[in-house]
Order: C-alpha cells, then sequence, then structure tokens
C-alpha cells in the first residue's frame, strides 16, 4: 500500500508502519523523564507536539484522523500540567501508544520487524 503526502512524495506501508512504532518508542520516553524530573521534559513535549501536527499536515490520511488531534491535545496536557502526577503521566502516556498502536492497525497493512 502506498501512502499519499501533500508533497506529492508517496510513502510506503512500511514507512508508515515503523513511524508509528517510533511514535510509541517517542511517548513511552516520557515516563522516565518525568520520573527523573529532567529538565527537557517540556521542550520533548514541545518538540513531539510540532512532530505530530508536522505528520498531520504531510500525509493526507491522517489530515482527516482526530486521533491525531488526540495526540496532540495529549501533549498539550502534558505541556500545561508540569507538576501533575506520574499516575497522571503514565494514563495519558498508555493512552497515546493505545491510539499510535490503534492507527498503525488501521493505516498499515502488515506488520513489519525491527
Amino acid at each position: 500500500m502506498i501512502i499519499e503526502t501533500v508533497t506529492g512524495v508517496d510513502i510506503s506501508d512500511e514507512v508508515l508502519q515503523r513511524y508509528f512504532k517510533n511514535l510509541v518508542n517517542q511517548f513511552f520516553k516520557i515516563l522516565p523523564m518525568k520520573e527523573k524530573e529532567e529538565e527537557t521534559l517540556d521542550v520533548y513535549l514541545r518538540t513531539l507536539q510540532v512532530e505530530l501536527l508536522g505528520c498531520k499536515n504531510l500525509i493526507v490520511v491522517l489530515n482527516s484522523d482526530p486521533r491525531i488531534l488526540s495526540l496532540v491535545n495529549i501533549l498539550q496536557f502534558l505541556i500545561d500540567s508540569p507538576t501533575c502526577s506520574i499516575r497522571e503521566v503514565r494514563r495519558e502516556v498508555f493512552h497515546a501508544i493505545s491510539i499510535c498502536n490503534k492507527m498503525r492497525s488501521l493505516y498499515c497493512n502488515k506488520e513489519v520487524s525491527g
């Protein structure tokens, strides 16, 4: 399956599959950063949010998928709530991971190793 982009340069199903897997890892990385109270967490969250907004605008099929907005909103909550508990962060991170996995299942035809 070929995924259409607004630039006219299509990407393969395999590339999108790997992207969603990487996105899961990027969300998961938030947990240890919060637990260790890393000073760079805010920048990391904002960078991930910008990436998602770019992805939404680049990949045609994702432009109308409300789940991308859910991911952006989860990040916005974490940005706006730096004093929220680790329990809240864990809940939101795993919610985001679930959304990423659902999107991967919806848009990607086959499982890719690695």
